[in-house]
C-alpha cells in the first residue's frame, strides 16, 4: 500500500499515531481510530484503497482560493487527519452489495480548520468524479451568506483552473455549477428546501445554526433513488442544546462508544475534533486542548493566534463562552452525563446469567410508563465480598407497545413488545409475578405516582411493596452509591444495549447542597431502565434503610 496508495497509507499512519499518543487528539478522535481498526477485522465490509486513493487524488488536484496558498497558485495538500477521513468515506464498501458503506458524515470541528473548503472540494468530486450520472449536489444553510461559504469556494476552484474545468466538462454560472453532459448540478439551498430533489451529495453547513432539521431531513429522504449518496454534515459547536445538531451529536457519540450499532449507525462516519471535557475545569486553558480541537494547528489556523485568543479568554470571562465554542469546539450550556460511559463499559459482562444469581437476595425497582412509552424493571441481586463491600448484579427488562417496534429495530430481542399501541399491563404484571416466584425478591419498589393498581396485585405474592418518592432527597444517596459502585467495579451488568443507551442519556439535577436526582435533557432520551435500577440499588444498600424515609404500604 505504501507505494501504490501513499495517501491511504498516510491516513492509516495518522490513526496509528493518534492511538500511540504521537499525535495529540481528543477522546472522540481516539474512538474513531479504534472504530477503524475494529472495522478492519470485519468480513461484511472491505477497504477499497484504490477508490479512496482516487478520491483523495482528485481533491488534491483542486486549487486553493484564499490566503498565501492561493497567492502562490498551490493545489490542495490534504493533511493526514483529512486523509484518514477520506480513506474511510471513500474506501469502505459493503461486501454483499459492493456499495459504499458510509452514506452520512458528521464532521464537527473548531473554526478555521478548513471544513468549508473541504466540503466544497468534496462536493466537486461528488459532482464530477464519483461516476454518478445526473448527480445533484446541494449546499444547505440557514442564510445565503452561510450557503456561499461552501458554494463560492467551489466555484472559484473551478474558475481558477480552466484546464480542469474543460476536462470535467463543467460550466460555472452565477448561482450554479453545471455539467451539460449529464445535467449534473451543484447549487445552494437556503432555508427550508422544497421536496423533489434527489441529492447525490447534500452538505448541511453549520448545522448548529439550524433551528429545525428541515434541510437535513429533506436531503436524507431525497437520497433514496441514489446508490451511493452522502449526507455531509459540517459544523462547529453551538449553544442550542435543544436543537437538531446537538441531538445528532449525542447520537454520533453513542455510535463511537458502541452504544448504537444498527444499520444507520454503521453507515455514519463520525469525526468530532473537540477538547476533552473530563480533564478538569482548567484543561481548556492548555495547549493540549487547542491541539485536540484544531488538527490544522499551524496549518490553516495559526498557533500563535490561537494562543492569544486563549489568553484573552482566560483574562476575560465574557470572552470564554465564544472561545470555548468556536476554538475548542465545546458546547456551552451542555450538561455532562452523570456517568462516564467508559467506566460503565468496564462493568459490563455479557456472560452474566440470571440463573446463576437465583439464590442471591434481590430488590426490584419498577419504572412504570404512561402505557405508550417504556416500562422498565431492574432486578438487583446483591452480595458482600470478603471485605464487606457490597456488589450489585443488575438484570434489566423493558416493555413497549408493538407500534413502537420500528423506532428500535436493532433491539427486538431486548424489549418485550406487547400488542397494540399501548403497553399490555397484564403482560407486565404476569412477568413481574414470574420473577417474584423464580427469584429471592425481597422487595419491589415503585414510583408512587404511577404505581396505583400494581402494588395491590403483587403484595400477596410475598415481597414487601414500597414507595420510592421521586424527590431529590430520596435519590441522592442511591445516586451516589450507583456512581461509587461503578467507579470501584462493584456494579455488574450484562451489557444490555438498551440499558447502555439509557445510561448515556442519564444526567443529574443538582441543588446547591450537592444533592441530585436523575434527569434527561429531552423527552427522546429515555432513562427508565436506569431509574428502575437506581431505585433498587437504593433499597439494596447496606445500613439502616430507615434513613431513606421509604414508606411501606399498609395493605
Amino acid at each position: 500500500m505504501i507505494l501504490a496508495y501513499p495517501n491511504c497509507t498516510a491516513g492509516i499512519k495518522y490513526a496509528e499515531q493518534v492511538l500511540s499518543g504521537k499525535v495529540v487528539a481528543g477522546r472522540y478522535v481516539k474512538l474513531a481510530c479504534k472504530r477503524f481498526y475494529a472495522d478492519c477485522e470485519r468480513d461484511d465490509i472491505y477497504l477499497d484503497s484504490a477508490a479512496a486513493e482516487y478520491a483523495i487524488g482528485f481533491i488534491q488536484e483542486l486549487s486553493h482560493t484564499k490566503g498565501r496558498w492561493a497567492q502562490r497558485g498551490e493545489k490542495f495538500l490534504l493533511e493526514p487527519w483529512q486523509k484518514f477521513k477520506f480513506l474511510q468515506l471513500f474506501g469502505w464498501y459493503r461486501t454483499s452489495t459492493k456499495c459504499r458503506r458510509f452514506n452520512e458524515v458528521y464532521n464537527e470541528i473548531a473554526r478555521k480548520n478548513g471544513k468549508s473548503i473541504d466540503a466544497a472540494a468534496t462536493g466537486i468530486f461528488m459532482l464530477a468524479g464519483d461516476g454518478e450520472y445526473g448527480a445533484e449536489v446541494y449546499c444547505g444553510a440557514t442564510s445565503e451568506k452561510q450557503a456561499h461559504e461552501v458554494w463560492t469556494p467551489a466555484s472559484r476552484m473551478l474558475k481558477i483552473d480552466h484546464e480542469l474545468t474543460d476536462i470535467l466538462g463543467i460550466e460555472v454560472h452565477a448561482k450554479s455549477i453545471f455539467r451539460p453532459e449529464d445535467n449534473s448540478t451543484f447549487q445552494c439551498v437556503i432555508g427550508d428546501p422544497p421536496d423533489g430533489s434527489s441529492p447525490h451529495f447534500g452538505i448541511v453547513d453549520e448545522y448548529h445554526e439550524h433551528k429545525k432539521d428541515a434541510v437535513y431531513k429533506t436531503f436524507q429522504t431525497g437520497m433514496g433513488a441514489r446508490q451511493n449518496p452522502i449526507l455531509y454534515v459540517i459544523t462547529t459547536a453551538g449553544d442550542n442544546i435543544n436543537g437538531p445538531c446537538h441531538e445528532k451529536r449525542q447520537e454520533c457519540i453513542q455510535i463511537l462508544e458502541g452504544v448504537l450499532h444498527d444499520d444507520h449507525a454503521d453507515s455514519t462516519l463520525v469525526m468530532i475534533y473537540a477538547a476533552d471535557e473530563d480533564r478538569g475545569e482548567d484543561f481548556w486553558m492548555t495547549e493540549e486542548a487547542l491541539l485536540q480541537a484544531n488538527p490544522n494547528f499551524d496549518v490553516s489556523v495559526a498557533g500563535d493566534w490561537l494562543r492569544k485568543q486563549q489568553q484573552q479568554a482566560i483574562r476575560s470571562v465574557k470572552d470564554q463562552g465564544y472561545f470555548k465554542t468556536k476554538h475548542l469546539n465545546l458546547w456551552v450550556n451542555q450538561t455532562d452525563p452523570f456517568i462516564n460511559y467508559e467506566d460503565w463499559k468496564k462493568c459490563g459482562d455479557e456472560s452474566m446469567k440470571i440463573e446463576d444469581f437465583a439464590m442471591y437476595p434481590c430488590k426490584m425497582g419498577i419504572d412504570l410508563s404512561s402505557r405508550i412509552d417504556f416500562t422498565a424493571s431492574g432486578k438487583i441481586f446483591y452480595n458482600d465480598d470478603m471485605d464487606g463491600k457490597r456488589h450489585y448484579h443488575w438484570f434489566p427488562e423493558f416493555w413497549l407497545p408493538e407500534d413502537k417496534r420500528e423506532e428500535y429495530p436493532a433491539w427486538g430481542e431486548y424489549i418485550n413488545f406487547t400488542e397494540g399501541n399501548e403497553i399490555d399491563t397484564k403482560a407486565v404484571k404476569r412477568k413481574l409475578a414470574e420473577d417474584i416466584e423464580a427469584y429471592m425478591i425481597e422487595e419491589v419498589t415503585f414510583d408512587p405516582w404511577k404505581s396505583a393498581g400494581f402494588e395491590q396485585e403483587l403484595e400477596n405474592l410475598g415481597p414487601e411493596i414500597t414507595k420510592f418518592p421521586q424527590t431529590i432527597g430520596q435519590y441522592t444517596m442511591p445516586m451516589n452509591e450507583f456512581e461509587a459502585a461503578i467507579m470501584s467495579g462493584r456494579l455488574h451488568h450484562p451489557n444490555n444495549p438498551v440499558l447502555n443507551w439509557m445510561l448515556t442519556n442519564l444526567h443529574a439535577k443538582r441543588d446547591t447542597n450537592g444533592n441530585c436526582k436523575p434527569r434527561k435533557e429531552d423527552q427522546k432520551k429515555k432513562i427508565d431502565g436506569i431509574v428502575a435500577g437506581i431505585m433498587a440499588i437504593g433499597r439494596s444498600m447496606p445500613g439502616d434503610e430507615e434513613k431513606f424515609s421509604m414508606e411501606i404500604f399498609s395493605l
